[in-house]
């Protein structure tokens, strides 16, 4: 297992220079940016940005590859709808988002299909929204360089499966999958990773209970580790295992967790 390690922008609850130089020293090379308030991204995207800049100057500051951007997801921009209008306006959001990602060399930008919840009766048409706006942005992405990543998610929302992920990226012309291994609630990871396995471009690493996501810390919940990351292997991936999670992720210490003691934790599990 030679794949790079990463972490969520978010997982220092007070982030410095100092804490993320930490990180590096603790074998944490790459780092997904997020910029935190998701509803600020339609109410004020230069406000947003702004957060984005700062949050950049300071992970390339400690030495940390900021390489993939989480855009922003929420009711106000769902890709989805309901209605045109407001999958409309969110895909004019994210093009705008997308400027600034490939602007700064940013190679990947982790995107939601849809908020919640979703009613049944509505799905169809959300999930025909949700895969035309995607169709748009990541060609809109690729005149960026930059590789769109459509991730799994719980629930209601679209793409709470593998057979959903391959419609809505159209088995990976129109986009990748980042795959969120705490959001499958409905297939197992063998499964999941059988179907969509060669579409697969970065990651969410976190535990769970299989009942809903937690983003627990690796070894607090029900994920078979060894087991997971032998499927990655077989699949030939090369690519990132990005933690979605935070210093204080773990329910069963109930303390904060340091990146050496993730790392250390990680290994012996994987």
């Amino acid at each position: 297992m030679n794949n790079k390690l990463g972490l969520s922008a978010g997982f220092f609850k007070e982030p410095t220079v100092e804490k993320w130089k930490y990180a590096l020293g603790a074998g944490f090379t790459e780092a997904e940016m997020s910029s935190g308030d998701n509803e600020m991204a339609k109410k004020n995207l230069d406000k947003y940005l702004e957060t984005a800049e700062t949050q950049y100057k300071l992970l390339i500051a400690a030495g940390i590859n900021a390489s993939s951007f989480h855009l922003p997801f929420g009711n106000n921009v769902d890709i989805s709808g309901p209605g045109d209008s407001i999958a409309d306006s969110a895909v004019e959001v994210n093009r705008k988002i997308l400027d600034w990602v490939g602007g700064k060399g940013i190679g990947i930008a982790v995107l939601h299909a849809s908020y919640e919840p979703i009613a049944p009766e509505d799905r169809p048409a959300r999930f025909e929204r949700a895969v035309k706006s995607i169709k748009i942005l990541g060609d809109y992405a690729k005149s960026r360089k930059v590789t769109l990543a459509v991730e799994d998610l719980p629930r209601t929302c679209l793409g709470n499966c593998g057979d959903e992920m391959l419609i809505l990226t159209s088995h990976g012309k129109n986009a990748s999958i980042c795959f969120d291994v705490n959001h499958l609630l409905v297939e197992h990871q063998r499964d999941f990773m059988a179907k969509t396995a060669p579409y697969i471009v970065t990651t969410h690493f976190s535990d769970y209970d299989r009942q809903n996501e937690r983003h627990w810390m690796p070894g607090d919940g029900d994920i078979d580790w060894k087991e997971l990351t032998g499927l990655f292997d077989k699949a030939g991936y090369k690519g990132r295992y990005i933690f979605e999670i935070d210093e204080n992720s773990s329910p069963k210490f109930g303390r904060v967790f340091s990146p050496t003691e993730l790392a250390a934790r990680f290994k012996l599990l994987a």
